[in-house]
This record gives structure tokens, C-alpha cells and sequence, in this order.
């Protein structure tokens, strides 16, 4: 825990779609009350949001170029702000991680290397996947996983077109499922336990809006959360 008094490293958060943003500045909000040492405070927090409508229509097309030059964009609009360090609450765009790292003026923190750091520490061994098509289809996952001796595992194509409707058909307008969606969300978890995963990742920061592991049944690492207490540790060690 800090002191009160100190000066905090300010965290940058380049969004990608507005819910999960907002999710990740909240539970980094959440965490200030546990590990900055009570009295209300917290970093300071800047966050850069882009037209999400822009960026679907570069993923829709394949066009990974344009999304980078969306985040590199935010990252640099967050180093005027005063941002010392950067998060990206997105699971999909961390395909480009690596560039959007050596273009960025800031340090950005990988999701997929705090994902699999967090699975690894609750001794998973063979996670399930959810997340956006092309999340899964690319198997984003497999080699931070392999890195920690970890199994990715994802659900058949059928299943991954329904993720992606629901996904982008009700979470990410409205940051909400409708019954029949979350419905059909609880039965691809219900198929990945019974192929013998032992967790899940929910691998797109706007399920965790709507699973967890009391629906689920079994551990399931939020993607948003893990990525927000990587930064709150990051900074605080940065003060220490």
C-alpha cells in the first residue's frame, strides 16, 4: 500500500470499444481503494477513445494496419496527456502488440503476457478461449499459454460465430446480453469443462460484463480485471 501522499505514475488507457474501457478504468478505480492507501486516492487516469465504428470496419476488412495506426495514434495522444505507462482493454488488437509496442512513446503492458501469468498462477492447465472470432481463430493465446505450460483450447466454428454476434450484436452496444445470449454463452463454457478444461479466459474485456465464475462453474480469468491490477502493480512499484 502507498502513502497518501505520493505521486503516482499516470496510467494511459487506449480504448478500443467504449464498455470495455470503462470496465478496465473502473476496476482500476476499484483496486485504488485496496492499494493507494484509502482517503479516495488513485493515479491519475487519462483515456483516449477513438470512433469504435472505425476501427470494427478496419477488422471487418482484415485491415490490421489501420487498427495499429488507431492505437499507436491513442498512445500518442496519451504521452501529450501525460500518460507514463499504457494499457490497451482489448484482447482482439493484441495481434499487433508487438508493433504497436515499438511505435508507441510510452510502455505498454501486454494483455496476453498478464493473462497467461494470471492463469499460470491458479495452476490452469488447460484453458478455454473465449473471445472474438478472430480472437480464436488466430489462436491468440496458444503461445503465451505455451510460454507457461498452459493448453489453449477453443470452441468448434459454430460456437465461435455465435460468440462474435452476441459480442458485437449486444455487449459492445450496449454492454449487456440478452437471455437467450447469455444462454447460449453458458452452453459453449458447458461444452469447454466437459472436453476437460479447467478454466476459462474470458477473452473479451465485454464478457466479463455478463460471466463469471459463479455463472460459469468453474474458473474464469477476466481479462479486464487482470490487465487493471497489472497496471495498478506496475505504477505502484514505479512509486515505491
Amino acid at each position: 500500500m502507498t502513502s497518501p501522499n505520493m505521486t503516482l505514475p499516470v496510467i494511459g488507457i487506449a480504448g478500443v470499444t467504449v464498455p470495455g474501457a470503462l470496465d478496465c478504468l473502473s476496476k482500476m478505480h476499484q483496486l485504488s481503494a485496496l492499494m493507494c492507501g484509502g482517503h479516495h486516492h488513485h493515479p491519475r487516469f487519462v483515456l483516449d477513445q477513438p470512433d469504435f465504428g472505425v476501427v470494427h470496419a478496419a477488422q471487418l476488412q482484415e485491415r490490421w494496419d489501420i487498427v495499429e495506426d488507431s492505437i499507436v495514434g491513442s498512445l500518442q495522444r496519451l504521452a501529450v496527456a501525460g500518460a507514463q505507462l499504457a494499457v490497451i482493454p482489448a484482447n482482439t488488437v493484441h495481434c499487433r502488440i508487438d508493433g504497436i509496442r515499438q511505435r508507441s512513446p510510452v510502455p505498454v503492458l501486454s494483455m496476453l503476457d498478464v493473462v497467461a501469468a494470471d492463469c499460470q498462477r491458479r495452476g490452469l492447465r488447460r484453458v478455454g478461449v473465449l473471445g472474438t472470432r478472430w480472437t480464436m481463430q488466430s489462436h491468440l493465446y496458444r503461445a503465451p499459454f505455451a510460454a507457461v505450460g498452459i493448453e489453449e483450447c477453443i470452441p468448434d466454428p459454430a460456437q465461435q460465430a455465435m460468440l462474435q454476434q452476441v459480442i458485437f450484436d449486444e455487449l459492445v452496444p450496449t454492454g449487456r446480453a440478452s437471455a437467450d445470449g447469455l444462454r447460449q454463452l453458458l452452453l459453449v463454457v458447458a461444452g469447454l469443462r466437459a472436453e476437460g478444461c479447467d478454466g476459462l479466459a474470458l477473452a473479451c474485456t465485454e464478457l466479463p460484463l455478463v460471466l463469471d465464475e459463479a455463472n460459469c462453474g468453474m474458473p474464469a480469468v477476466d481479462t479486464t480485471a487482470a490487465l487493471a491490477a497489472a497496471a495498478m502493480q506496475a505504477v505502484l512499484g514505479a512509486s515505491g
